[in-house]
């Protein structure tokens, strides 16, 4: 895998992890899949966010990292938007977890690894 592909993959997976803020909030606002604007929202949120896990594995990143570092970045904004949305309360406890996720996904980019061609 070249540079820039390598490069585009790890864009795309960043951006697949925040966009998991969009489905997984918005199912707070589907009411049970019945307001249909959110449920809209909701789903093309979750495609989207489908399509930047998948396409850096077609790239050659590895599914298992691929997939831990899409999780973790959405695990992360999905609680700091419920909180800030006042949907969801961070405790101490909960933001040490989340700064040992953040520090996981670091490590998984930092670390050296050979991709598939």
């Amino acid at each position: 895998m070249n540079k820039k592909s390598l490069a585009f993959a790890w864009i795309l997976l960043v951006l697949g992890g925040f966009l998991q803020v969009g489905w997984a909030v918005g199912l707070d606002y589907t009411d049970s899949f019945t307001n249909i604007v959110w449920d809209i929202i909701t789903i093309i949120f979750l495609f989207f966010s489908m399509v930047c896990l998948e396409y850096p594995i077609r790239l050659g990143v590895s599914f298992t990292t691929a997939y831990a570092v899409w999780i973790g970045i959405g695990v992360v904004c999905t609680v700091i938007a419920s909180a800030l949305l006042g949907l969801e309360t961070v405790s101490i406890g909960m933001a040490i977890c989340l700064a040992i996720v953040i520090a996981g996904v670091v490590g998984l980019k930092m670390t050296p690894t050979e991709y598939r061609k």
